[in-house]
Order: C-alpha cells, then sequence, then structure tokens
C-alpha cells in the first residue's frame, strides 16, 4: 500500500511538474476597435487561462471585450473614441478613388497602433524591467508597429487572423508562393479561374503591395522606430519572423490553400463559448413558428444607419409577403404589424440559428456568421457589404447553399422569389447538412487545435523549424528564377550563336552556288 501511494504521489509530481513547465507568461494585444473580433479571441485567452497560463492582455475597453477571470487587463481607452469617429466618418463623400481609401484605412492602423503605444498603461509595462514574455499574440496584419513587443521581449510571435487567409497572410507566415487568386479588397474580387481573373486578380495584388509598401507601412515604421527605438531594418525581419499563424478558417468552406506549416487553419474556434440562451418569448416565437422562421441580421458590427436607405422599406414587404415568421435583428424604428415579426436590437445568433424550425439565415456575409450558418447547417441569403464579405458570399453560393443580393439594387420581387428558392428547394438545406457535416468533421475541435498549436510553439522554443527555408530566400531563389535565368541564359546564348554560325554558313554556301551556278550557264551573245 505505501509503495502505492509513493508511486501515486510521484505522478502527482511529475503531472504537476510537467504542467508548470509548460505554462508561460503570455502577453495578448488587440487594437481591434468591433466588437465580433473580440468574439474570436476571447474564447482563445480564456482556454489558455485555463491551462494554467499567465496572460496581460492589451485591449479596448471593457465594453468591447469583458474582464476575463484570470487575467491582468490594460485597456485602452481611447480605443473607443478611434470607434466612435468612424461611426461618423463621411464616407460616400471622402472614399473618393481607391487611393483615398488605402490612405484612409493607412491612417485608421496608424492610429490604433499609435493609441496602444501611448496609452499609460502600457507604457508602464515596456518600462517595468521585471515583466517578461515567452509569447506575444497579435492580429498578424495591420498593425506591424506592435511586432515591437515581441524584439522587446525577446518573445516568440503569434498572430490570428481574424478574417482568414489572404496574400499579406502568406508573405508574413515565409510562404513566398502565395495564391494569386484573391486579392484583398472587395473591388479586385474575381474566382481566379479564367487566364485573364488571374491576370487581373495578379494585377490588384501588385496594386495592394505597392499600397503596403508606400502607404501603409510607412507610418508602422515610424512608430515601430519611435516607441521601440529599433531600426526600421529589424521590423521587415519580424515580418518574416512568426512562429504561427492562426487562420479563422477551414477548408471544408470552400477555400482550399497551400498552408505551410506554421499556418494553422481554426475556423469556429470561437464555437466553444457557450452561447447565450434564448430568452423565453424568443422561444415560444419560434417554437410555434409553424411554417418555419427566418433569422435576418446584418452584423452587430454594421450600424443600420449605413444601409440604403430603401432596405429597410423593402425588406418589411418582403416579409409580409412570407408565411414564415421572421427574428430581425436592427437598431431601426421598425413598424410591427404583424405577428410573424420579431424585432430587437440585440438576439443570441447562435441558439437562434441551432433552432429546428429556422430554415433561413439573412446575413451581411461576415466571416463569423458563414462559420455559424454552415455549423449549424442553415441555407443563407448573403446581401454583403464591404471586405471579406463578397469573397465569403461567393463561396457558399459555390458550395450550394446559398444565394447572393446586391445590397444596392434590391428589387422586391427579387427579394421574395429569392427567399422562396432558398426555402423551398430542398437542395438549399441538403448542401447546408453536407457542409456542416464535413466541417465538424475534425480529429479535434478548432479550439483545441488553435491551443495545441500554441502550446506546440512554447514546448519548442519558438518552433523555428516549422518556418519554410524558402522564406530565407528571395523570391528569385524560391522559384529557382537564378538557376533557370543562367541555365537558359547559357541554353539560349549557345543557341544564338548556332543559329547566327548556320544561318552565315547557310547564307555563305548559298552565294557560293549562285555563284558556281552562273558561271557554269553559257553566256548567249
Amino acid at each position: 500500500m505505501v509503495r502505492r501511494m509513493c508511486f501515486a504521489g510521484l505522478l502527482v509530481v511529475a503531472l504537476l511538474g510537467q504542467q508548470t513547465a509548460q505554462t508561460a507568461n503570455i502577453l495578448a494585444v488587440f487594437a481591434y476597435t468591433f466588437g465580433s473580433s473580440y468574439v474570436l479571441v476571447r474564447p482563445y485567452l480564456q482556454n489558455l487561462v485555463q491551462r494554467g497560463h499567465q496572460l496581460t492582455v492589451i485591449s479596448a475597453p471593457v465594453s468591447y471585450m469583458g474582464d476575463i477571470e484570470g487575467v491582468q487587463h490594460i485597456r485602452v481607452e481611447s480605443l473607443k473614441k478611434l470607434s466612435e469617429d468612424l461611426e461618423e466618418y463621411d464616407y460616400e463623400t471622402e472614399m473618393t478613388s481607391k487611393w483615398a481609401e488605402a490612405s484612409f484605412v493607412a491612417d485608421y492602423f496608424y492610429n490604433c497602433s499609435k493609441l496602444i503605444l501611448d496609452d499609460p498603461g502600457v507604457r508602464s509595462l515596456l518600462q517595468n524591467a521585471s515583466a517578461q514574455f515567452s509569447m506575444v499574440i497579435l492580429e498578424a496584419a495591420h498593425t506591424d508597429a506592435l511586432y515591437g513587443f515581441a524584439k522587446h521581449y525577446n518573445a516568440s510571435l503569434v498572430g490570428i487572423s481574424a478574417f482568414g487567409g489572404a496574400w499579406n497572410i502568406d508573405f508574413l507566415a515565409g510562404n513566398s508562393a502565395p495564391s494569386v487568386y484573391e486579392p484583398m479588397s472587395a473591388l479586385g474580387f474575381s474566382r481566379g479561374l479564367s487566364l485573364v481573373e488571374k491576370m487581373k486578380n495578379l494585377i490588384f495584388i501588385s496594386e495592394e503591395r505597392l499600397v503596403e509598401r508606400f502607404i501603409y507601412l510607412p507610418g508602422q515604421i515610424e512608430l515601430y522606430k519611435r516607441y521601440f527605438s529599433f531600426e526600421a531594418s529589424s521590423l521587415h525581419e519580424i515580418r518574416k519572423k512568426f512562429s504561427l499563424i492562426l487562420l479563422n478558417q477551414h477548408f471544408s468552406l470552400g477555400r482550399v490553400r497551400s498552408n505551410v506549416p506554421n499556418l494553422v487553419e481554426v475556423g469556429g474556434m470561437h464555437l466553444s463559448q457557450k452561447p447565450e440562451p434564448l430568452s423565453a418569448e424568443l422561444q415560444g416565437f419560434l417554437d410555434e413558428a409553424v411554417h418555419g422562421a427566418i433569422y435576418f441580421s446584418m452584423n452587430s458590427d454594421m450600424l443600420d444607419k449605413w444601409l440604403p436607405p430603401n432596405m429597410q422599406k423593402t425588406m418589411l414587404k418582403a416579409f409580409a409577403r412570407l408565411k414564415q415568421r421572421v427574428v430581425w435583428r436592427t437598431t431601426l424604428q421598425t413598424p410591427n404589424e404583424s405577428n410573424n415579426l420579431y424585432v430587437r436590437p440585440w438576439h443570441p445568433q447562435r441558439e437562434i440559428l441551432n433552432h429546428p424550425n429556422v430554415k433561413l439565415y439573412i446575413t451581411q456575409g461576415g466571416l463569423l456568421s458563414i462559420i455559424e450558418a454552415s455549423y449549424y447547417a442553415v441555407p443563407t441569403l448573403c446581401i454583403p457589404i464591404y471586405y471579406d464579405q463578397f469573397k465569403n458570399a461567393d463561396r457558399l453560393e459555390r458550395l450550394g447553399m446559398a444565394k447572393t443580393l446586391d445590397i444596392y439594387a434590391l428589387d422586391l420581387e427579387e427579394v421574395v422569389e429569392t427567399i422562396h428558392e432558398l426555402l423551398n428547394n430542398d437542395s438549399y438545406a441538403k448542401n447546408a447538412k453536407e457542409l456542416s457535416i464535413r466541417f465538424n468533421d475534425q480529429p479535434m475541435t478548432p479550439m483545441e487545435t488553435a491551443i495545441w498549436w500554441t502550446e506546440y510553439v512554447l514546448r519548442h522554443k519558438g518552433a523555428d523549424h516549422m518556418r519554410i527555408v524558402e522564406q530565407d530566400m528571395s523570391l528569385m531563389q524560391y522559384y529557382s528564377v537564378d538557376i533557370f535565368s543562367v541555365l537558359f541564359g547559357r541554353i539560349g546564348l549557345t543557341a544564338l550563336i548556332v543559329i547566327f554560325l548556320g544561318y552565315t554558313v547557310v547564307t555563305i554556301a548559298l552565294r557560293t552556288t549562285q555563284y558556281h551556278l552562273r558561271l557554269s550557264i553559257p553566256v548567249v551573245t
């Protein structure tokens, strides 16, 4: 008995020692000014704390993301003012060109980085010589100046890409051969199936790279040098040193990518968070939906005042012609003249989509919404507005579980006809169920995957071996352009010499032959 107790005690000590050895001090820095992005990262941070890690989180005020037990929070209150300024911005007047749009976006992310680095709590943390972190976690793109935290603490750098993968994320992960199929800008989006579309997308990506190089990066480099006192060249080096980037996407959702080892897909990791329950009133409204129900929401971050002015009237008239009940999330004053309409400024979206009577989801096509619709197998009507929503909608449509309408050309008859098509054609529900099965058929949950790879980087001190060797090469070296240039250059030169000599020999031979022919012909006098 004593031996067994000793063995058990040693086992417990060993397990505790192993857990202690794997826990770490982690700094997470998020400059998000929209609540939906925190919906993604909050469960991830909670799980890290539950695993025993010590977290310090720099983020927007508590109204964007509530306090997490066991986390030391540094709240950057000024980010709220930046968000309020965005709400009042006159986009129609100011966004006169693509370059004007690029300058606006660059200024926005410049301010995000600057407000964080200017914050007294953050400055105090940076000046605290006793503060040490093994890992820095942040949004992978756009706020490059914040990469300085990783160099300051000599910590591994882990990124979260809230909008999934794109060419810029590929470059950060060291993938020198990113896809040319999808520019970041919605204006440049095409499926990239034909040669013309591929060339068009390549042109747009080239333009976006110029925007990054000459409009976006200079401001971030200036902040990096000012607040961390490092040379600009070191920021370019850090951009190539991400240990891990977690992508909010999954290949089953319609986009297979050639990811390198340090790009890990974790689309749906926010689903590990327990959803908010339905109120008794809403539960009854859905339970009694004999003909089914429709959920209509244009995203928590999308202000209703930005929607086209006639959209509300068009949708109201369309819903009045349906026998299905409609749950509508909006802050607009909506005349409720029907018992089939349930309007509130907020709804527990996931529990609504999970209700068996919900047959259709009308959405703007944000990535979290697309993931949730796929997870709960709900056919979708997408009405995209900006950024990634167009390609998200296109993917679902190609998968056969959605249709798309133009928000600026909504026609009452077309809206009603499209809704009827999605409700009455069984293929959409069938395809949605098949997609849900594929999406859920994973060896680990997305959250378990995210945590496992995060701790893998910790266990292996940055996991340098995950980054492909090719990222230390130039683009010409990666594609062996230098070898082919030399090879084909020599072959080409040799071929040119042979052709020239052959041409010369043939020319001389012909001239000689002609000369002898002229001599052999008798001259008639």
